[in-house]
């Protein structure tokens, strides 16, 4: 078959030596219409006709070639008869179409294994990259890559590729971190580097960092104007935001004034509480008789106290028993001014118990001196009458 093949090719060959040489800018489209290319006869007589069995004999050719190029196999559609129906000029025009279509097929197919190659490479790499991210997440990062026997070494290429550059690139989003973290300390607006912004790990790192630090600051800010705002409230003054204080940071102000204004009312509230077990009758303080709201709170804790008779009357019978110590009941014993009246109490119980006992004292001393007075006048009665009796 290969002979034959070859004894084909040589009369080919023979044929298009014995024949005028191909312009080099013969087409497909063009033919060369001279009378030098057509020096043998024809049946055709109009350019149409020659350039109509060109166009046949071209894409013949083209066919054939076209599938011997993508197989890499020349000449493998030929045969003994190739190129025996067919005039030197004919057999010229249609191996013009075979080196091209053989030339194309070549292409296409090693098009076709490139892309295959790279779809190969893009897959492990892909695969590769992952794997690379999740191994530096957990720490158990590969020093050595082995290959993956069911894959492609394309594949397995691909797959080294992407794995180094996800630890490369998590090792840069450490950095990339660290510095956004730093410009976020010291700016308000956001530049990424181009080191970093290239790449959709380090630019998210970077941004992660900046906003982190970002908002540190802010719940910085936000606390120092909170409690800005809660001693101005605190000392009941009128709400006045500072002009740097702008969104969040206002927000955080006037907050800070309400808790200031409500940790007052609730101090006065307490105030006129605790004033309630030193004063018997309520009495406002000097200094919120020109702020009636503040007034109000302090007149509410006053009246709002029910332990003051309850403690008294305990205190005052703790100090009337004998021998009964003091002992303020644990829920007051940290206010002082419960503690006091309890005190004072417990000491007017004390002193009534020493008046009773006094009394009792005495009243038991006045009846012995007179039984003691009548036994001596009995007894100095019974003996007078002895003395009457003997004589």
């Amino acid at each position: 078959m290969m002979k034959k093949k070859l004894a084909v090719i040589s009369t080919a060959c023979l044929l298009i030596l014995a024949s005028d040489p191909i312009p080099s800018n013969a087409t497909p489209d063009s033919p060369d219409s001279s009378s030098d290319v057509l020096d043998q006869s024809t049946d055709v007589d109009t350019t149409e006709d020659v350039k109509a069995i060109f166009d046949s004999l071209y894409q013949e050719g083209y066919s054939l070639g076209e599938e011997d190029g993508y197989a890499e196999k020349k000449f493998e559609q030929f045969d003994q008869t190739t190129g025996l129906d067919k005039s030197s000029e004919e057999f010229t025009w249609f191996m013009m179409g075979y080196t091209v279509g053989y030339k194309k097929g070549q292409q296409q197919k090693e098009e076709e294994l490139k892309t295959e190659q790279e779809n190969e490479m893009a897959a492990g790499e892909e695969e590769g990259y992952q794997q690379g991210i999740l191994d530096y997440k957990h720490a158990t990062i590969q020093s050595e890559i082995d290959p993956f026997p069911s894959k492609s070494s394309d594949w397995n290429k691909g797959y080294v590729q992407g794995y180094k550059k996800a630890i490369s690139l998590m090792d840069l989003s450490v950095k990339a971190k660290k510095e956004g973290y730093d410009q976020g300390l010291e700016n308000d607006s956001m530049s990424v580097p181009s080191m970093y912004d290239d790449e959709d790990v380090t630019r998210q790192a970077f941004t992660e960092g900046f906003e982190t630090a970002q908002a540190e600051v802010l719940k910085q800010q936000k606390k120092q104007f909170e409690k800005q705002g809660y001693v101005q409230g605190y000392h009941d003054l009128s709400l006045e935001v500072p002009a740097e204080a702008e969104g969040e940071l206002q927000t955080a102000f006037e907050q800070g004034y309400e808790k200031g204004q409500k940790q007052k009312q609730k101090d006065v509230k307490a105030d006129g509480y605790d004033s309630a077990f030193t004063y018997q009758t309520y009495r406002a303080p000097k200094n919120l008789q020109d702020k009636p709201e503040l007034e109000k709170w302090y007149k509410a804790g006053f009246y709002s106290n029910k332990d003051v008779k309850p403690l008294q009357q305990k205190a005052y019978k703790d100090g009337w028993k004998l021998g009964k110590e003091m002992s303020v009941p644990k829920k007051h014993q940290q206010n002082k001014a419960a503690v006091a009246m309890y005190k004072k109490y417990f000491e007017q119980g004390q002193k009534k118990q020493d008046k009773t006992v006094s009394h009792i004292l005495l009243g038991s001393g006045i009846v012995l001196t007179l039984v003691v007075l009548i036994t001596l006048w009995r007894l100095r009665r019974r003996k007078n009458e002895e003395t009457t009796l003997d004589s």
